[in-house]
């Protein structure tokens, strides 16, 4: 009898007829013999609603008071679903993150997982039930409820999938799965059936939305096998696989397996100096792009976290910093591409209209970053070239 962990996103469980079909759905599973675990975000828009209900309270509200706020979304998602199958039939059970044994750091808002000890959820399991999980916290070692950061339901629940020793885990979302370029920028992106966890792991990080890049660390750590499924029609999605096996390809052939994309991120510049460090050191939410340029520490940030590091960079000691808007990245993510100057000079004449202000690259990407106005048409642009239509 296999383990299975499923994790359901906002979108999933956006409506009580949405989490209600899902248990329907999942009655025929449960019947079948599986053992499920089930983690849940908050319903669509919840967090956002929590967030700004603090906001109106104060414009720098206490992290931990945060925390408490905002795992009441994925409470209610999980009790909400429970209940829904227990209509079902199905004995089922409903744990917070805590309970479930996510033990963290005790860095609120945006806390890391030291260890799983899910011994209740495998005591329950073992009674025949389903357990569902609140995703996205947990509790730290001082005894404090954690939030693990916006996505962070997907890490909770490769996590669990990892102590587990689950047979798949199992991420239903809004889209079919992994596309060559977001579906909703170009709607003749292709589906990828599988991929590997390196190239999904520089998706995730470079803006993709389908998975989130600390679950694919978990995941690529530890080795548990992904797919990613849509809520929708519950198809078969994408898996992330062990190994990228260079199937039809010429040995040494650069191709480009995917493009991601990033719009509307703010850059700062600030001195490289003791307050950076300072600065670094209280900032918890993500940072999408570093960069040391011109003697200034460059912080590549989304435009609705403005606000509370403008107070963070007070807060620091900087009264002199600046910032600018509207900047976008477009990524092409596949091996060695940056290793053949003439395929750099292919993209760079493609995009020689699209304002390219910089061009970086790993050994599993080639970075541009241009305009957020120009990111749209510079990932068509890409995308017919390396794909075609």
């Amino acid at each position: 009898m296999a383990i299975i962990v499923k994790k359901f996103g906002g979108s999933s469980v956006g409506s009580v007829g949405q989490i209600r079909a899902i248990a329907h759905r999942l009655a025929r599973d449960i019947r079948g013999g599986d053992q499920l675990v089930l983690v849940v975000s908050a319903m669509a828009k919840t967090t956002d609603e929590l967030f700004k209900l603090a906001y109106e309270i104060t414009p720098h509200p206490s992290r931990r008071e945060l925390d408490m706020l905002l795992t009441a979304g994925e409470r209610i998602s999980m009790s909400l679903l429970s209940l829904s199958l227990m209509e079902e039939n199905i004995s089922s059970i409903s744990f917070t993150g805590s309970q479930s044994g996510i033990i963290t750091d005790d860095h609120h808002g945006n806390a890391r997982i030291i260890k799983v000890n899910a011994f209740r959820i495998q005591e329950e399991l073992a009674k025949g039930k389903v357990v569902i999980v609140a995703g996205f916290q947990g509790v730290s070692t001082a005894k404090e409820i954690t939030t693990l950061g916006r996505g962070g339901s997907d890490t909770s629940a490769v996590a669990l999938a990892c102590y587990l020793g689950a047979a798949k885990c199992e991420i239903y979302t809004d889209v079919n799965g992994v596309y060559t370029a977001d579906p909703r920028l170009v709607p003749q992106a292709r589906f990828i059936r599988e991929i590997g966890y390196l190239d999904m792991l520089a998706l995730a990080y470079n803006g993709s939305k389908v998975l989130h890049p600390r679950a694919v660390e978990y995941a690529y750590k530890y080795k548990v096998p992904v797919e990613v499924r849509s809520s929708l029609n519950y198809a078969a999605g994408t898996t992330i696989t062990r190994e990228e096996s260079p199937k039809d390809k010429a040995m040494e052939e650069r191709q480009v397996n995917a493009i991601a994309h990033k719009e509307d991120l703010m850059r700062y510049r600030i001195k490289p100096d003791a307050k950076a460090l300072l600065l670094l050191n209280k900032w918890h939410h993500e940072i999408f792009k570093i960069n040391l340029q011109d003697q200034a520490l460059e912080l590549f940030i989304e435009a609705k976290y403005e606000s509370e590091i403008d107070y963070l960079l007070l807060e620091s000691g900087y009264d002199q910093f600046t910032k600018d808007k509207d900047w976008g990245f477009v990524i092409l993510v596949g091996l060695g591409l940056a290793a053949d100057p003439a395929f750099i000079a292919r993209v760079l004449k493609l995009t020689e209209h699209c304002q390219i202000e910089r061009i970086s690259h790993s050994e599993r990407s080639l970075e541009l970053m241009l305009p957020s106005e120009k990111v749209a048409t510079t990932v068509s642009l890409l995308h017919h070239e390396f794909f075609g239509e």
